[in-house]
């Protein structure tokens, strides 16, 4: 793990454009930040960080106005690349449901097993004020996301519709995060089908969602 090399471009999400004037040096901060995370298994130090990315500990509190607020940052970059990759997606459009949503699984599940920073921030990074409110509010987010999705999947008959939809929402996301969090922290991870396979029943469970059986609506 430590001797993974992350770049600048890995911390911009797909498809997001140049960098503006002056954001080359964030970026490479950030980097640096989030190559120490890694290595520290979620702890760093600005001198160490600043060393890495080629400039002063001053210029490093120039950008980010202290240790806290660059890891916050790093979180920040990392849940966008999430949301571009999985969460602001449509998948399948057309499709039902229970299709759309198995294949958002599944990139969801890919996304957290290709990212380096994925096992540090969601099993060993600190939870400092900083950190917590960046992560507080982008969950806040997807629950809304969630809650949508699923309103539309009840009015289609997809899910029942006695369910609460940010109470459903929020039970699907916050099982999946404790269970990819748990999955990437074994010593030896389930393989990527096997987890999806194990996180689908849990939501098609948790959803009540019952497949539409073959020849019928």
């Amino acid at each position: 793990m430590a001797k993974l090399r992350v770049t600048a471009a890995q911390l911009l999400p797909p498809n997001a454009a140049a960098a503006p004037k002056g954001g080359d040096t964030r970026l490479r901060i950030l980097a640096a930040a989030a190559q120490a995370l890694i290595a520290g298994e979620g702890e760093c130090e600005i001198a160490d960080v600043a060393r890495a990315a080629g400039i002063s500990a001053g210029l490093s509190y120039h950008y980010f106005n202290s240790k806290a607020g660059l890891i916050a940052a790093v979180v920040e970059a990392f849940y966008d690349r999430f949301e571009a990759a999985v969460m602001d997606i449509n998948p399948k459009p057309g499709a039902g449901w229970g299709e759309r949503e198995r294949l958002r699984l599944e990139r969801m599940v890919a996304f957290h097993y290709a990212e380096p920073l994925a096992p540090v921030i969601l099993a060993k990074l600190s939870r400092t004020p900083e950190v917590a409110a960046v992560e507080a509010a982008r969950l806040a987010r997807h629950i809304e996301l969630a809650a949508r999705n699923i309103e539309l999947a009840q009015a289609r008959g997809d899910i029942p519709g006695d369910l609460d939809a940010h109470l459903l929402g929020a039970m699907i996301l916050g099982g999946l995060r404790q269970a990819i969090g748990q999955a990437l922290a074994a010593a030896k991870r389930p393989g990527r089908e096997r987890l999806t396979e194990q996180l689908w029943a849990f939501i098609a469970g948790t959803a009540r969602f019952k497949p539409a059986k073959k020849g019928g609506r």
